[in-house]
């Protein structure tokens, strides 16, 4: 799994530069849905609702946000559903900073990784996860074939911390084929090594095999393409701040996140890889055993 220092060499850069290319309400880092959204702030709320959606959430229900970045679907389930009780994890020191300073009253930030988050002792109704599961099996996890038990080993946590009826909504980058150029091959090394180190993309196969005994799919939306254009919009934001960007942070930093936006893009536009949001509920017993 990516480490504390992993997560914090990407999104500890500063709660104020993420600001000004990110949409303005939520902060959400990661895919828009773009069926009926017009603009940046719409795809990211209508991407939250359809994973609200897909875990199930309902009133009175216990959340819990699994890698809660800067705490959008906190807000959002807060916002719809007053009376829940919501619990976010994060490793990033700045995201938890900013969770603690701007949260609800029905909010709780832990600064910890899922395997160190301690069982409670009311269980959760829901599960919400988005852009956390690609950093949960290192490369060299992937290297070595040990990825598909990394995951089981989620999946058998968030029964281990909900009950029998919790849906788990998750949102995940997959690795959908060989690269097919030296173009993505530089690509994709950009992105593992320079933006997301301690990484690794899973496959949809990955998924479906550790998911096996433990949750069934009961809805999935695929959705790459939405992805490239929530890319595109983050960068004609950074290129709208670009001189502040550059006095504040540095010319070098600009320049990383221009290159990283359009590798991402064109990773996502070629169809080397896809984004898929996925509902989970826990399986039944395929069989009675008899005597």
């Amino acid at each position: 799994m990516a480490t504390k220092a992993d997560i914090e060499h990407h999104y500890d850069v500063n709660n104020d530069f993420f600001a000004l290319f990110l949409d303005k309400k939520y902060r959400a880092y990661s895919c828009g849905v773009w069926k009926k959204a017009h603009d940046l702030e719409q795809a990211q709320e209508d991407k939250l609702d359809r994973i609200i959606r897909y875990a199930n959430v309902a009133e009175g229900h216990k959340v819990i946000d699994v890698g809660c970045g800067w705490g959008g679907m906190m807000h959002r389930i807060a916002e719809r559903f007053p009376s829940n009780e919501i619990q976010g994890v994060t490793l990033s020191t700045e995201q938890f900073e900013y969770v603690n300073a701007t949260k609800a009253a029905n909010v709780k930030v832990e600064l910890c990784s899922w395997q160190d988050f301690p069982l409670p002792e009311k269980k959760f109704d829901s599960i919400v996860s988005v852009g956390a599961f690609e950093h949960f099996a290192t490369f060299e996890d992937h290297m070595a074939y040990r990825q598909r038990d990394v995951y089981k080993g989620f999946f058998d946590w968030c029964l281990s911390i909900s009950t029998p009826e919790a849906y788990l909504g998750l949102q995940t980058i997959v690795i959908a084929r060989a690269p097919n150029s030296l173009s993505e091959v530089r690509d994709s090394r950009y992105l593992l090594d320079k933006v997301f180190p301690g990484s690794g993309l899973p496959s949809i196969s990955d998924i479906q095999a550790a998911a096996v005994d433990k949750y069934e799919i009961s809805a999935v939306s695929r959705i790459g393409l939405d992805y490239a254009r929530t890319l595109s919009e983050w960068n004609k934001r950074l290129e709208m701040n670009k001189s502040l960007i550059v006095e504040r942070y540095g010319q070098a930093l600009f320049d990383h996140y221009r290159i990283y936006f359009d590798s991402a893009r064109r990773c996502f536009e070629t169809g080397y890889v896809d984004l898929y949001q996925v509902s989970l509920k826990r399986a039944k017993p395929l069989r009675i055993l008899t005597r």
